[in-house]
């Protein structure tokens, strides 16, 4: 079991489970250049106790344990030697969970085979502690010591069971997004993607909706519509795709969803094929 700034003799142990302020060397032991390496800190409050809430945020200062004199075993198995990517908190993300400790843009994953840090550290630190191999803040810091007073910060998250220790894998391109719905339409002789509305000889406003068509009283939320043309040839409106011969000039037309257009015969136009076409 790992419990930070627990000194080792069993008299200062017990002088900190009667909350009695103790002198903690342990977090002092390999911190980079600081108040923690000129001066040790007095503690109090240490209980052999370890939280177990995640922050809100996954925020944690770093600390290392492990390596060296300090080669101990750790309470899931395993052994805090220094040298490959474990943690404590074993309490808040379980027995041998992977971890991705994230800080200066660069990414490790850890396993939390460690109990720990003790609650007074935390208290010192006035957040909550991740503890880790040296290793880990080799990677993340350039340094292989990091005591609670360094303030040097992580953000945490659990990862997949399998996901393989060390540095984070490359992050995969996203999965590209699902085809866009269409719809058949009678009107318009073709398929359209969702959004588009259509009104067919019926008269009725219809959009494309996740494949199928729905009714609608206004064009809002039509990304593209196909209205009927006014025709004064033939003295009425009509739907997109049909095909009218001017009775002012004798040429083709056809109706495009908005307004009359040309090149056109009585067999298509830019449309396409002429769903209806009404000659002179």
């Amino acid at each position: 079991m790992r419990l930070v700034a627990l000194a080792p003799l069993v008299a200062l142990a017990a002088a900190c489970a009667t909350d009695v302020t103790v002198e903690s060397s342990f977090e002092d032991e390999g911190a980079t250049e600081g108040a923690s390496v000129t001066a040790p800190v007095a503690l109090s409050g240490c209980a052999g106790r370890a939280d177990n809430a995640i922050p809100a945020d996954h925020t944690y200062v770093i600390t290392t344990f492990g390596g060296g004199s300090d080669d101990q075993p750790m309470s899931c198995g395993g052994r805090a030697d220094g040298s490959w990517y474990y943690a404590a908190s074993r309490q808040r993300y379980g027995c041998g969970a992977r971890v991705a400790i994230r800080a200066n843009g660069k990414c490790v994953v850890a396993q939390t085979d460690d109990y720990g840090p003790d609650v007074c550290v935390e208290r010192a630190a006035g957040k909550a502690i991740m503890d880790v191999s040296p290793a880990v803040a080799r990677a993340l810091f350039g340094v292989t010591g990091l005591g609670w007073s360094d303030h040097k910060t992580v953000t945490v998250e659990p990862v997949p069971a399998g996901t393989p220790l060390g540095a984070c894998g490359a992050t995969p391109d996203p999965a590209p997004p699902p085809p866009t719905a269409t719809c058949a339409s009678a009107t318009l002789g073709r398929d359209v993607p969702e959004g588009t509305c259509v009104r067919p000889a019926s008269g009725t406003l219809y959009a494309c909706v996740a494949g199928a068509w729905q009714a609608r009283s206004s064009r809002s939320g039509c990304a593209t519509t196909y209205e009927w043309c006014q025709s004064a040839t033939l003295g009425r409106a009509v739907p997109a795709r049909t095909c009218v011969q001017s009775a002012s000039n004798e040429l083709w037309y056809q109706c495009n969803g908005t307004t009359w257009a040309r090149p056109a015969s009585s067999a298509s136009g830019p449309l396409g094929a002429c769903s209806t076409a009404y000659a002179l």
